[in-house]
């Protein structure tokens, strides 16, 4: 590899780390301040209350966001829904891995013959 692209791929690949990571930062950081109970919408069969107590909620890496159970309506357990942007996702963990793939692949010394 040409010197020039090495730097290259060293200064592009942790750059694309960090962006990477402050765009999953950002997408925790929009699922916990949109709660379940407050963006719904409710999954089929499952019941809907104000107060937001017939619902439990998580964090989820993939897709980043929320994972909500609610309550069954008839009482049989819950219904999972999935809260998060499936592409937004990918990009995030594309970002991260291929600024991790050109960090390494740029700090490898040439081979001498």
């Amino acid at each position: 590899m040409a010197r020039t692209a090495r730097i290259l791929a060293l200064v592009v690949g942790p750059l694309l780390v960090v962006l990477g990571l402050t765009a999953g930062v950002f997408q925790f950081g929009a699922a916990s301040k949109a709660p379940c109970a407050v963006t719904g919408p409710a999954p089929v069969g499952a019941i809907v209350s104000e107060s937001g107590d017939r619902v439990t909620e998580q964090r989820s890496l993939w897709p980043i966001g929320s994972v909500c159970d609610w309550r069954r309506a008839d009482g049989r357990g819950t219904v999972r829904s999935y809260h998060g942007d499936l592409a937004l996702s990918a990009a995030t963990y594309g970002a991260i891995a291929g600024g991790v793939a050109l960090t390494v692949v740029g700090s490898r010394r040439p081979r001498r013959d």
